[in-house]
C-alpha cells in the first residue's frame, strides 16, 4: 500500500493519536486470530508494529489490558465452583456461607461482560477496525470528503469508507476497503486508472463514475465517459460469464462471487445524490430505505415493525436532516418512532 497520499501523520505537537492506535491495535489482534489470515498481512502487522514507539506501546497496552479482563473471570468462575458448606440449622448462619459464592458470581458476570463487549467489538467491528487500519483515507458514517490525488483526479467519499491508494511505478490504483466514493478521473491514455472493488474492478482512462462495496458486492455506476467492469476470478480460476461489461453514462453493474450483472439503466439523480448531501427514495421498500439511512447516519435505525417492511417509500431526503426523515416516514407510513438517544431510534 503506496502512502504517497493520504499519510497519516501524528499531531503537530509530535502525541500519538491515542485512540486511534489503539483501534488499530484492537483490530489487528482480531485480525491475527482469524483462519484465513495471510502472510503478507502478518508482515504488514510487523511493520505497523515498528512504525514508532506508540505503535508498540499501543499493542502492549491491548495485550495487557485483554489479560487483566480474563484473570478475574477465571478467578471468579474457581471461586464460584466451590461447593457451600452443609445448611446449618439455623438459617440466620446462610448469609455468610453464600456470600462468598455469590461475590464470585457477581464477578464473574462483570468479567463476562467486559470480555463480550471487547470481543464484540472484534466480531462486529473487527473489519472495519482492520479496514481503517489498512487504509490511507477514511469517513466515518456520515461524513463526506473530497480528496485530490497526485494526478490531479478528484474523489469524493460518501459516510463510512475505506480507501487504499497505489501510485507506485506510474500505477493509477486505488482500492475500496467499503463503502462509496465517486471518482473524475483525469485523463491519461499511457496509464490507466483502476478502482478494485473486491469482487469487481472499475479500468478507465478518463471519466466520471462511482464505485460502491458492500460486503462481497461491488457496484460501478457511470456518470460520464466510458467504463470497464471487470469480475475477479473465482478461487478455482474459472471466471464466471460475463467476464467483463463496458458501461456508458447512466448505466450500472454489479459484480459479486456469482460474476456480473448488467448493464441495466440507472437515474444518476437517484445514484449521485449523496453528493448533494440528499438521498433520494422511488418506490422502495422501507427495510431498504433504513438500510440505505443507516450507511449515512452515525445513529441506527432499527424497524420492528415486520408488516411495514415491505411499504413502499419516495421522496427526497436532507442527510443532515435524520429527525425529518424519520418524521416524513411516521407521517406516511403509519409507523411510530422512539427515539432511545440521539444515536438509537425504533420504529413500530
Amino acid at each position: 500500500m503506496d502512502h504517497q497520499d493520504g499519510q497519516r501523520s501524528e499531531p503537530a505537537d509530535g502525541g500519538p493519536d491515542e485512540d486511534r492506535l489503539f483501534s488499530e491495535a484492537n483490530a489487528w489482534h482480531f485480525r491475527l486470530q482469524s483462519d484465513d489470515v495471510r502472510p503478507a498481512e502478518r508482515a504488514a502487522f510487523a511493520e505497523w508494529l515498528a512504525r514508532s514507539p506508540a505503535h508498540s506501546h499501543a499493542w502492549a497496552g491491548l495485550q495487557t489490558l485483554l489479560h487483566d479482563l480474563k484473570e478475574p473471570a477465571r478467578a471468579a468462575y474457581a471461586e464460584s465452583r466451590i461447593a457451600p458448606p452443609r445448611r446449618p440449622a439455623k438459617a440466620t448462619a446462610i448469609a455468610p456461607a453464600a456470600a462468598p459464592v455469590i461475590a464470585g458470581v457477581r464477578r464473574l458476570a462483570v468479567a463476562l461482560t467486559i470480555l463480550l463487549v471487547v470481543g464484540g467489538l472484534g466480531v462486529w467491528r473487527g473489519p472495519t477496525l482492520y479496514q481503517n487500519a489498512v487504509a490511507d483515507q477514511v469517513t466515518s458514517t456520515g461524513q463526506r470528503r473530497t480528496l485530490t490525488l497526485p494526478d490531479g483526479s478528484t474523489v469524493d467519499m460518501n459516510g463510512d469508507t475505506a480507501l487504499a491508494f497505489d501510485y507506485r511505478h506510474g500505477e493509477r490504483r486505488v482500492r475500496i476497503l467499503r463503502g462509496e466514493a465517486w471518482f473524475h478521473v483525469t485523463r491519461d491514455p499511457d496509464h490507466p486508472f483502476v478502482v478494485d472493488g473486491g469482487a469487481g474492478a472499475a479500468r478507465v482512462l478518463g471519466t466520471q463514475f462511482s464505485v460502491r462495496r458492500e460486503t462481497d458486492r461491488t457496484t460501478v455506476t457511470v456518470g460520464e465517459g466510458l467504463v470497464e467492469v471487470v469480475a475477479h476470478r473465482n478461487a478455482d480460476g474459472n471466471a464466471p460469464w460475463p467476464d467483463s461489461v463496458r458501461l456508458h453514462p447512466g448505466e450500472s453493474a454489479e459484480a459479486d462471487a456469482d460474476g456480473l450483472t448488467g448493464p441495466r439503466t440507472v437515474d444518476p439523480a437517484v445514484a449521485f445524490a449523496w453528493r448533494q448531501g440528499q438521498i433520494v427514495f422511488r418506490q422502495q421498500p422501507l427495510a431498504s430505505v433504513i438500510a440505505a439511512l443507516n450507511r449515512q447516519w452515525p445513529g441506527r435505525v432499527i424497524l420492528l415493525n415486520d408488516e411495514a417492511a415491505e411499504r413502499v417509500v419516495s421522496g427526497v431526503f436532507a442527510l443532515d436532516r435524520p429527525d425529518a426523515v424519520i418524521d416524513a416516514l411516521e407521517r406516511g407510513l403509519g409507523v411510530r418512532a422512539t427515539r432511545i438517544t440521539p444515536y438509537l431510534t425504533l420504529l413500530r
